[in-house]
Parts: C-alpha cells; sequence; structure tokens
C-alpha cells in the first residue's frame, strides 16, 4: 500500500519589486501630532502649526487618521489668535504704562 503525497508547496510571488536592503519608511504622523500639539501650548503656536501639518501630511501618505495633526494644527492657530488678539487689547489699554511716566 503506497500512500501518494501532494506535490510540494511552491514558494508564494514577490507582489513588487523587492530591492535587497531596502529599509521601509517610518510613519512620523503621531510623532509630529504630539509634537505640534505639545509646542502649541507650552512653546510657540507657530511650531504647533507646522507639526500638525507635517503630521498631516504624513496620515495621508500613509493612509492613516489625520486627528492628531488636526488638533495641533486648530490648537496652534487658536492660541496664535488668542495670543494676537491679547496683544493688541494690552497695547491699545497702555500697555505696562512705563512710556507714561515721561
Amino acid at each position: 500500500m503506497s500512500e501518494s503525497l501532494p506535490p510540494p508547496m511552491q514558494p508564494p510571488e514577490p507582489v513588487g519589486p523587492v530591492q535587497p536592503g531596502a529599509v521601509p519608511t517610518r510613519d512620523n504622523a503621531q510623532v509630529f501630532g504630539w509634537i505640534g500639539i505639545i509646542t502649541a501650548i507650552f512653546c510657540c503656536p507657530l511650531l504647533g502649526i507646522l507639526f500638525g501639518y507635517l503630521s498631516m501630511q504624513e496620515s495621508r501618505k500613509f493612509g492613516k487618521d489625520e486627528t492628531l495633526g488636526k488638533v495641533a494644527l486648530w490648537l496652534g492657530i487658536g492660541i496664535l489668535a488668542l495670543s494676537v488678539v491679547s496683544g493688541i487689547i494690552f497695547a491699545c489699554l497702555g500697555g505696562t504704562g512705563a512710556w507714561l511716566n515721561r
């Protein structure tokens, strides 16, 4: 009684061109998003806007969610607008009054 064995399986064909030693690209969308949120709140809102934009671009490139980038971008815009408006109000109300003592 001889048992018939199935033929050996062939290795799968590669999907695309394979380059030896190719390093996969890294998705920095979350990193840029968190850096944008932190810099918008604690440092300067312009960096928050920049990193938010970079996060959104990375997310689009990899087909991921853009929420962190949008939060960083709009938080930077909001804090920047609040800073500009409060600076204008401060200047209109006389500022520190240091120039009035002359």
